[in-house]
């Protein structure tokens, strides 16, 4: 019955011989080879995936959207005052001109409300789908004002 473990022994000696005797025969460098290969590999992996930001909050979200109101304001601050000073340039040569297209734009301000899920960072769908409000809202607002509604 002692013969057992002894027998257990020899095997585990002769297979670590044949072990390190193919190792020996094939050399480290493929298996180095195969182990930086599949490090590079794993690298590529985990820097690929970039983290993914979390949805903005309320909070962001309404302040984005009152910078953006803000940001309109100033647009439109700006848009008046080089109307008046190409008005003061001209010495009031095509001031009804522009007296009319300030007036058009401003109704068109009035006018157009951007719904609200094209608000923030719309999906490439949704962002369609805002487009083409927009142009419908543009070509019903162009009707109506040369009607005389607006």
């Amino acid at each position: 019955m002692s013969l057992r473990p002894l027998q257990m022994a020899v095997c585990a000696l002769v297979g670590a011989v044949i072990g390190g005797a193919t190792v020996y025969q094939i050399g480290p460098d493929p298996i180095q080879r195969a182990l930086a290969a599949a490090l590079s590999s794993f690298k590529q992996v985990t820097r690929s995936e970039a983290p993914v930001a979390p949805p903005p909050s309320q909070k962001e979200r309404q302040r984005a959207v009152a910078e953006q109101a803000q940001a309109s304001a100033l647009r439109d601050e700006q848009a008046r005052q080089l109307r008046a000073d190409q008005q003061k340039a001209s010495g009031g040569a095509g001031s009804a001109a522009l007296e009319a297209a300030a007036h058009k734009e401003r109704a068109w301000t009035r006018f157009y409300k951007r719904p609200s899920q094209c608000e923030g960072n719309p999906t490439a769908e949704a962002m369609t789908e805002c487009a083409n409000h927009y142009i419908r809202s543009k070509r019903q607002f162009d009707e109506a004002y040369a009607a005389g509604k607006r």
